[in-house]
């Protein structure tokens, strides 16, 4: 997949370049341009789109006969902290094409309820406070705060 991108001031084929992740001779021959052309401020490239994966979570497409709960099983996923991670209720359908979130392999993960304390969050990672705030910056422990821990 392409997209377009509008040059900046100061942008060279090789900063665009590295900025998506390709060498600036792939970017020139996509472009039609010479290696060493000076670009302008306002003018318009074609550049790959760039794909960010989310480290801690995957989406998974839902098949037929699929259920919640047999997809939280599959995945050692708690049932009710999976519905809330893909905002739905219990009495919820899910639907062959529709996407949901999964954890990652030796990813997991937990959404805070109101009466939670770091304690709580230690024992269920088995981690210390100092990984798990590294790994999530700021936890306030309001309700459905989500905390990631990966092993």
């Amino acid at each position: 997949m392409y997209t377009i991108y509008q040059v900046k001031n100061g942008d060279t084929l090789a900063s665009v370049a590295s900025n998506f992740g390709i060498s600036a001779e792939d970017l020139s021959n996509l472009n039609g341009i010479m290696v060493g052309s000076i670009l302008t401020p306002g003018d318009f490239i074609v550049v790959p789109q760039v794909k960010v994966e989310n480290p801690y979570f995957r989406e998974y497409v839902v098949k037929k006969g699929d259920n919640i709960y047999e997809i939280a099983r599959s995945n050692n996923v708690n049932p009710s902290q999976l519905l809330r991670l893909n905002g739905l209720n219990d009495t919820d359908i899910i639907y062959p094409g529709q996407k949901i979130m999964l954890p990652r392999n030796e990813v997991m993960f937990y959404i805070t309820s109101d009466d939670d304390t770091f304690s709580d969050l230690t024992k269920f990672f088995k981690a210390s406070a100092n990984d798990i705030v590294r790994q999530n910056g700021t936890i306030y422990l309001t309700n459905d705060q989500l905390i990631v821990y990966k092993k």
